[in-house]
């Protein structure tokens, strides 16, 4: 006979030889009952599956049921204890005085409990059990309290980071305000806290290079607050990126830069121009912006249209050389009647286009 799964771990404690001498229709209740005892303890599942077969041949089902009954009492207050009662039980069963059993399980169990009045050892076990239960409700909060301790180390530790540079940028902060242009200085200080509110680190780099951008007039100051935003953007969403950004470190801050850089102004200049077109052309002459006129105007005689302004070098200076230039030929034009055209002075040109395609032309 093989044991089925619905035995479970009682092949571990049941010989063959055992099984074999309980009658087959009692097996799977031997089976049953060796493996309820057992799970009190090992040792008392293999002594319990030696005794029952015995009596379950010799005795009713009530007594098999008072013998793991007496075992189980016993072996609530000491297992090895019940183990010695499930071997002896079964021959005091079988003596004249059937009150013997009894009075041998109470005063085994007696034995191994203790007295009674012994209330101090009763009232340590309860302290025990209380404490052990508090420890394991505390258990999570334990965990948690280690928790908060890590992320407030390392919270610590950034804000020690953060200190650090904060130092650093107090020290560097007073000399490039000296070099920077006054105009600038409000805007400049604005950008600068805005950044050092969100990293000190990054200020320390932006520092430096705003003041190259607004000194050099590569931004205006309303560029420079849209370049430092994107700045913004990107160091939320990663600190080292971010980092890199403000000193100029990545693509995309300067392709930021270049989207924003802001060319010469033809109003900052056009004064100087119209005086050198006028000394060129010798005539008065109007400097125009072609934001401002429409292709009719921009052909009147005394006009020279320009463009809003000169981006085309990074170089103020060129730029300027560039808007004269332009000036130069302008002046050109109206100093030799490039928009003064009369059809009178081309009157055989006329005539010849007129009879070739008629009055109309």
């Amino acid at each position: 006979m093989t044991f089925g799964p619905a035995v479970g771990n009682v092949g571990m404690y049941v010989a063959r030889e055992m099984l074999q001498a309980v009658p087959e229709d009692q097996r799977q209740s031997y089976l049953r009952m060796v493996e309820e005892v057992s799970e009190l303890k090992y040792q008392l599942g293999v002594e319990v599956a030696r005794q029952l077969p015995r009596l379950l041949a010799e005795h009713d089902p009530e007594l098999v049921a008072r013998y793991l009954e007496q075992v189980r009492d016993v072996a609530d207050v000491g297992w090895k204890s019940g183990v010695e009662v499930a071997k002896q039980l079964p021959d005091l069963y079988g003596a004249p005085d059937e009150s013997l059993a009894d009075a041998y399980v109470q005063i085994v169990a007696d034995a191994t409990h203790g007295p009674s009045e012994d209330t101090e050892t009763d009232e340590l076990a309860g302290e025990l059990e209380t404490l052990e239960r508090e420890l394991r409700e505390m258990e999570p909060k334990v965990k948690r309290a280690q928790e908060l301790r890590t992320q407030l180390a390392a919270r610590d530790r950034r804000d020690e980071k953060r200190r650090k540079h904060a130092v650093e940028l107090a020290s560097a902060l007073p000399p490039i305000l000296a070099r920077l242009r006054p105009r600038y200085r409000p805007p400049y200080l604005t950008q600068v806290r805005q950044i050092a509110s969100a990293d000190p680190e990054a200020s320390l780099e932006a520092a430096d290079t705003l003041l190259d951008l607004l000194n050099g007039d590569r931004v205006s100051p309303e560029g420079a607050a849209e370049w430092v935003n994107r700045g913004l953007d990107v160091l939320d969403r990663n600190k080292e990126v971010g980092r890199g950004y403000f000193r100029l470190g990545s693509k995309y801050a300067l392709e930021v830069l270049d989207e924003l850089k802001e060319g010469l102004a033809l109003k900052s200049v056009a004064r100087v121009l119209k005086l050198y077109a006028t000394a060129l052309a010798g005539r008065e002459v109007v400097i125009r912006s072609a934001a401002d006129v429409d292709m009719a105007e921009a052909q009147n005689l005394d006009n020279i249209v320009l463009p809003a302004e000169m981006r085309y070098f990074d170089e103020d200076e060129k730029n300027f050389l560039a808007y004269k230039v332009a000036a130069a030929q302008g002046a050109g034009r109206i100093e030799f009647g490039t928009y003064s055209l009369s059809l009178d002075r081309i009157s055989d040109t006329v005539s010849e286009l007129q009879s070739q395609y008629g009055q109309a032309a």
